[in-house]
């Protein structure tokens, strides 16, 4: 979605449009990274490469200074007790930390803007190892320049394109830590299954979840996108009028988008969940008088979901789904 780019000042509802225009593009992936050991080495042991989208990464000792330039790359390196002495701050003014952060960062280490990567900021954190598996800002010059700063650890084919458990995965064997990951990702698999034990109704049901702005309704449909992927695990699918509905082209791949003449449909999901742009957007969703009559939201079984819960479920990352379940569940229970 182009019209999503961020200026160099995001506003906070700016920036999650960006994380929103990144997460409907999203497909889960098929393989994890290739990650090889130099010859003699342990498997987590150093020197290592990783192979990635942009080439190949060699880390010749375990990294004690991490910059991370992503916030599922923060969210990550930081449940794994990585020393990260530089990082994107989040979105919200009101609290740069990401609200399911395990431990929070000073305010001196969230130096950086993830709508826009300050190279010599980067560098005077003085990192060995610059993570930037979900970092939107990264491009093949930028990659190049960071490179003479720190290796980088870049994504494994595109953004967004791998699942949370390779990229979990990925930032484990970078930081020498392939045990600490993979506790992450089981625990992670357990939040969800606690989920379904909990809410044992909503196996089979339907959902749509999308971004109401402007006239148009986005909704992230494709089987492939994190999202998509994510609730499936939960147990919850996309109805059957949208799940086989041809892409827009001007949209991104897996997204359908409709107008509001078609919002009767919506009422072919069980539960919907809907995140805005803006205030305005919002206003003129839930005031619209085809709304108003859809059973899904007179019955409940709505949420306007709030920027942080929308932006993880965006691109999940293991380290947040305990928090992100939490979220969802006082609407899922009305299932």
């Amino acid at each position: 979605m182009d019209i999503l780019r961020p200026s160099r000042r995001a506003t906070a509802a700016t920036l999650l449009a960006l994380t929103v225009a990144i997460g409907l593009t999203g497909c889960g992936g098929d393989e994890p990274a290739t990650t090889t050991a130099e010859a003699g080495a342990a498997a987590t042991g150093f020197p290592l490469t990783i192979t990635h989208a942009f080439g190949s990464t060699t880390i010749a000792r375990k990294p004690q200074r991490v910059v991370a330039l992503g916030w599922n790359d923060l969210a990550v390196a930081n449940a794994l007790g990585a020393d990260v002495v530089g990082a994107v701050k989040y979105f919200d003014p009101a609290s740069p930390n990401l609200p399911y952060i395990k431990k929070p960062l000073p305010e001196e280490a969230l130096g950086l803007d993830a709508a826009q990567i300050n190279l010599e900021k980067v560098a005077s954190y003085k990192p060995d190892v610059i993570l930037a598996t979900s970092s939107n800002q990264l491009k093949p010059e930028t990659y190049a320049t960071l490179s003479k700063i720190a290796p980088v650890v870049a994504y494994a084919k595109s953004l967004y394109g791998s699942t949370m458990e390779e990229d979990a995965q990925l930032i484990g064997k970078a930081i020498g830590d392939d045990a600490g990951a993979q506790k992450l990702i089981d625990e992670a698999h357990a939040a969800i299954e606690k989920t379904k034990t909990d809410l044992p109704n909503i196996a089979g049901k339907t959902y749509l979840y999308g971004q109401a702005r402007g006239e148009v309704i986005p909704l992230v449909v494709g089987a492939d996108n994190l999202s998509t992927k994510f609730m499936g695990a939960l147990g919850l699918k996309v109805p059957d009028k949208f799940a086989n509905a041809p892409a827009s082209d001007t949209l991104a791949p897996g997204t359908i988008g409709i107008s509001y003449e078609r919002v009767p449909d919506l009422d072919t999901a069980n539960v919907l969940f809907m995140t805005f742009p803006s205030a305005a957007d919002q206003q003129t969703f839930e005031g619209n008088a085809l709304v108003k009559k859809l059973k899904v939201v007179s019955g409940g079984h709505y949420l306007a979901t709030p920027l942080p819960a929308a932006q993880l479920l965006q691109g999940p990352n293991v380290a947040g789904v305990s928090w992100l379940v939490e979220q969802l569940k006082p609407t899922l229970q009305k299932l």
